[in-house]
């Protein structure tokens, strides 16, 4: 499978939270971790406006295994993203909300920014990040999967193993349609769950049109299904 789409650009592989259901708090033991440089990111966006013109990209998600509101730069890159994508294109951030305020959010809809996810980890930033977001008109979703949909990143973390998509028959869509995540050092990955950097099969820098998508050890203990045309990758015991 070639790539069809960047669906994620890590834009921070750091995070303001130690939650024991994640891996973002011990990644940095596995792989180089920080904010996304500005020439790295410039470059992410070429690619993503190269699978526009080629009517492959979707939606374009500005954040990864991190907190992308920590980046110092994060307004301007949405805006950098809105510019020199197609309008039509949807930009979505995800968040923590521990670093909303007014004035932010208020940034973030004057440079483009289409809907903000709210993880619900603490009560108080996830209330307050929600009135914030209501008021300056950006929607988004709140998300408390790690409570009612819990999965332990693939064996990742010591979390809940997940009971359903497989049971489910749900095929592992970024194997299936040629997505991809951007990691904040410019490695790309075949996974969303990438923490420790075990799919990295190329760089954002190199021509990703000729690299070629494939399976990694995460498959094996995901809790998607692998398609068929890609080879089940076993973790050594």
């Amino acid at each position: 499978m070639m790539i069809n789409t960047i669906n994620t650009i890590e834009t921070s592989s750091i995070c303001d939270n130690k939650c024991e259901y994640c891996p973002a708090p011990i990644q940095g033991k596995h792989r180089e971790t920080g904010f996304m440089e500005w020439d790295i990111f410039v470059a992410a966006i070429d690619w993503v406006k190269h699978f526009c013109n080629q009517g492959t990209q979707k939606e374009l998600n500005l954040f990864g295994i991190g907190e992308p509101l920590l980046h110092p730069k994060i307004v301007d890159m949405v805006e950098y993203a809105r510019n020199k994508l197609p309008f039509r294109q949807i930009l979505h951030l995800n968040t923590n909300g521990n670093k909303v305020t007014l004035k932010l959010a208020r940034e973030l809809k004057r440079a483009g920014i289409s809907e903000i996810d709210i993880t619900a980890h603490k009560a108080r930033a996830a209330a307050n990040a929600i009135r914030i977001f209501q008021e300056v008109g950006i929607g988004g979703r709140l998300s408390l999967d790690f409570i009612t949909r819990p999965n332990n990143w693939a064996g990742q973390v010591d979390w809940f193993h997940p009971d359903y998509h497989k049971a489910e028959g749900w095929t592992c869509p970024w194997l299936d349609r040629g997505q991809v995540m951007v990691m904040s050092n410019g490695d790309i990955t075949t996974c969303c769950i990438d923490a420790f950097a075990k799919g990295v099969f190329t760089h954002v820098n190199e021509d990703i049109t000729q690299a070629r998508m494939e399976s990694q050890p995460l498959c094996y203990d995901c809790h998607h299904i692998v398609p068929d045309m890609f080879q089940l990758i076993k973790v050594a015991s």
